[in-house]
């Protein structure tokens, strides 16, 4: 019995919902855009491919390629009323997972260099994908890309993702700072700085 269908399941049915992409073609695509907010392994969408094969969702087909043959992959008339329906339901609640977040919340069990290490790093890969960001913004500016009738969508989560990146290397370069103003890692407690930050969330409105 075919597996019950994922959102990665209907990741996949939107961009056949596009247009027909052979495998590699359409792993290239999400890790052009999509992997900034749903990144997944390449073998796990190869095989998630093949499960909306399974599920009537879409077809394969053998098709020539530059080098090789290669499997083409087109939505069937389930697999777009799927999709319709997975827009009809709630998204899943959003998550944030950074590890840099992890280690800075246990951090009074190690030193103040591998603190300081860990966000450095966490600053470093945040400046590689706002810069892979950039260039893919630069990209579309010029060029409009593949989908320019599909910008108005883009767009929108093209800013938020260059916020974020932002905001995290600055959050990572300003608690660096304040680590390097602590004599340990461990029984420092609220700072006056620290106090005053939570301070200033509680007086903002409710978003």
């Amino acid at each position: 019995m075919p597996s019950k269908p994922t959102t990665t399941s209907f990741a996949l049915l939107g961009l056949l919902g596009i247009k027909p992409w052979t495998a590699y073609e359409i792993v290239a695509q999400i890790k052009r855009g999509m992997h900034f907010f749903w990144p997944r392994s390449d073998a796990h969408l190869y095989a998630e491919l093949k499960r909306l094969v399974e599920r009537g969702h879409a077809t394969a087909e053998l098709v020539d390629g530059r080098r090789k043959q290669a499997t083409r992959y087109t939505i069937t008339p389930e697999g777009r009323a799927a999709l319709a329906d997975w827009f009809g339901t709630d998204p899943a609640a959003p998550l944030l997972e950074v590890e840099g977040f992890l280690r800075m919340f246990l951090g009074d069990q190690t030193t103040k260099e591998n603190l300081r290490a860990a966000l450095e790093a966490t600053a470093r890969h945040a400046r590689e994908y706002h810069a892979k960001g950039n260039a893919l913004i630069d990209e579309l500016l010029t060029t409009g890309g593949p989908f320019p009738q599909r910008l108005h969508l883009i767009e929108r989560q093209a800013m938020f993702i260059a916020d974020f990146y932002r905001n995290l290397i600055e959050w990572c370069d300003e608690t660096i700072a304040e680590i390097d103003e602590w004599r340990d890692t461990r029984d420092v407690g609220l700072t006056p700085t620290g106090r005053k930050q939570w301070e200033r969330i509680l007086a903002e409105p409710d978003p």
